[in-house]
């Protein structure tokens, strides 16, 4: 039985052998041909996987912050520890040493506003001063009223004046297209009619002179062809209005008719 035991033993033991070389040679084998184009797929998703975890997470660590979207001295708290805030409420009120006014212009006005483009503001409490910026930021998101969509628009200024105070009301013009070297008439003078002319002076004479026109602003409008550097154009007419008085004469001699007799009609 003992030598029966040590036989089968052996046996097994080769069998065994066997079997640990074949996978051996089987992972010798994958190591020298490389991965396969399976394996790198699925590495390369679970890499991903992973990646997109840890992106999910940092994310989530920054939402537990409120950040104020420029640097400035905390004025008024709104909140307190605990309380439950809705979407778009504010939180706090800042103050910002670098002064910026916000407007609020129409779907049709912002869509020609973007970031950095040059404005010029006026303040209806201070006289005469007139301050340079440039737009920040245009808000991406509208506000509904009556119907009308408003667009927030954050402009910074490039100079600060002690004389202008948080919620002052502020008018900015926004220069959204400049083009240097241009021929310029007034809009007062641009009229049309199935086209666009002006009339011009020849001789003290007015005729319409047919123009295309290019840019304009509040008062000016660019001429890009029709019109020369020095003509005279006319930009305000005045009509003269004459009334013609009538004078009745009675007369007791009677109407004289040259050819004819004189005297009174019997």
């Amino acid at each position: 039985m003992t030598s029966q035991r040590a036989v089968s033993d052996s046996i097994d033991a080769i069998a065994t052998a066997g079997r640990s070389i074949e996978e051996k040679t089987l992972s010798l084998a994958k190591i020298k041909s490389g991965p396969d184009d399976l394996s790198i797929r699925a590495d390369k998703i679970a890499i991903q996987q992973k990646q997109d975890s840890l992106a999910a997470a940092r994310q989530n660590l920054a939402d537990c912050s409120v950040r104020a979207p420029f640097a400035g001295i905390v004025v008024k708290v709104n909140a307190q520890k605990g309380d439950t805030v809705s979407s778009g409420a504010v939180l706090a009120t800042l103050v910002t040493k670098q002064k910026v006014a916000e407007i609020s212009l129409n779907e049709v006005d912002v869509a020609k506003v973007k970031a950095g483009q040059k404005t010029t503001l006026l303040f209806d409490a201070v006289d005469d001063l007139t301050i340079s910026g440039k737009v920040a930021e245009v808000d991406t998101l509208g506000t509904v009223s009556q119907g009308v969509v408003n667009y927030s628009v954050k402009i910074v200024f490039d100079t600060q004046d002690d004389r202008i105070k948080p919620g002052m009301s502020v008018s900015a013009a926004i220069i959204t297209e400049m083009k240097p070297d241009v021929l310029l008439a007034p809009n007062v003078a641009v009229k049309s009619n199935s086209e666009q002319y002006v009339v011009v002076l020849e001789n003290n004479v007015p005729r319409n002179q047919t123009v295309e026109v290019g840019l304009s602003n509040d008062t000016m409008t660019e001429i890009i062809s029709g019109l020369n550097e020095g003509d005279k154009v006319v930009t305000q007419t005045i009509t003269a209005t004459t009334k013609t008085k009538t004078t009745t004469t009675k007369s007791t001699g009677g109407i004289r008719i040259p050819g004819l007799g004189g005297g009174a009609p019997r």
